[in-house]
């Protein structure tokens, strides 16, 4: 048995290539999985759980149907998914920053995008994005504004990233060290930042880097005390899902 972990998945109906190559995934990694970890950005955009569309529950009602658990951690594309839509996926979320314990160690998960600390524009509209008031406020406005502004948001950020250096919107050294700390961790898995790897610290702890998906995605893999990062493809074209 496995235990799973993917991030930026990036969904919408509109990358119909992305969609069939993850649930060609589940169906595989399922059948010897623990647990599944999704780690923020399954979808491109969220605009509410009142707003999900027949695509969105035709998601939900694929992972609903998986045998195995399922925790999910928001990331910054779609940190406004809700509980409602959770139960129905059957996702138990998480915090921004949880632990768990992989063959005797203690493993930090999360999103990634806090560990960008050097990115301070971007930190800056995290905050106020989070904020609940604003959160309440923009619930309470029409449909068609809610997509215009998490359009216009997108634009803007992919607009700001082409821009900046590549270290600004890489994670710092600094605030892996002491997120690591923090949790008394010794292994952390991430995403975000689209740059899958592995990285083994000075001091002996390991950071995995999980990959967006194009339509695959780098993944990883834990099974027999051992941590794997590996593309979805060579799991569905694996021997053993010949003709799945």
């Amino acid at each position: 048995m496995a235990t799973y972990f993917l991030a930026d998945i990036h969904l919408a109906e509109n990358r119909p290539e992305i969609t069939a190559a993850f649930l060609a995934t589940l169906a595989a990694i399922a059948r010897d999985a623990d647990a599944i970890y999704l780690l923020g950005d399954l979808y491109d955009y969220w605009l509410g759980d009142d707003l999900a569309t027949p695509y969105q529950q035709h998601i939900a009602a694929a992972l609903a149907a998986l045998p195995c658990p399922l925790y999910y951690q928001h990331g910054n594309r779609d940190f406004l998914l809700g509980t409602a839509y959770a139960q129905t996926a059957r996702l138990r979320i998480l915090p921004e920053r949880h632990t768990l314990t992989l063959g005797g160690h203690t493993v930090l998960v999360e999103h990634g995008d806090l560990l960008c600390s050097d990115d301070r524009s971007y930190q800056r509209l995290r905050r106020i994005l989070r904020c609940r008031p604003l959160q309440w406020l923009y619930y309470r406005l029409p449909r068609a504004l809610r997509l215009r502004i998490a359009e216009k948001l997108r634009a803007q950020s992919q607009a700001r990233t082409r821009r900046k250096a590549a270290r600004i919107t890489d994670t710092n050294p600094a605030a892996i060290r002491a997120a690591l700390q923090n949790a008394r961790a010794t292994i952390l898995i991430h995403g975000h930042t689209h740059r899958p790897a592995v990285h083994r610290l000075d001091n002996g702890d390991t950071v995995y880097v999980l990959g967006d998906w194009r339509p695959h995605g780098e993944i990883l893999r834990y099974a027999d005390g051992a941590c794997t990062l590996i593309n979805s493809a060579e799991i569905i074209h694996a021997p053993d899902n010949a003709g799945a």
